[in-house]
C-alpha cells in the first residue's frame, strides 16, 4: 500500500502518541483518519460555499431585474 512521511517534532509526536492512547488505536490508524476527516470535510465545505456561492449569484440576479437601482 502506498504511503507517506510526515515529520513531527517532539511535543506534536507525544501528543498524537496520548491521544492514539487514549483512543486506543495504533498512531498511524489515528493519524490516518485525521487527516482523512479533514480532508473530507474541507472538501464538503468546499462544494457547500461553492453550491451557495452560486444560488446567491441566481437569487441577486433575479433581485436585480425585479427591483432596478432606481427601485431599491
Amino acid at each position: 500500500m502506498p504511503g507517506i512521511t510526515i515529520e513531527f517534532t517532539e511535543e506534536e509526536l507525544a501528543e498524537l502518541r496520548a491521544e492514539a492512547k487514549e483512543q486506543g488505536v495504533a498512531i498511524k490508524r489515528l493519524a490516518h483518519d485525521i487527516l482523512t476527516e479533514d480532508v473530507v470535510r474541507r472538501r464538503q465545505k468546499q462544494r457547500f460555499v461553492e453550491g451557495a456561492s452560486k444560488k446567491a449569484r441566481e437569487i441577486m440576479a433575479d433581485f436585480e431585474e425585479r427591483f432596478p437601482e432606481g427601485l431599491r
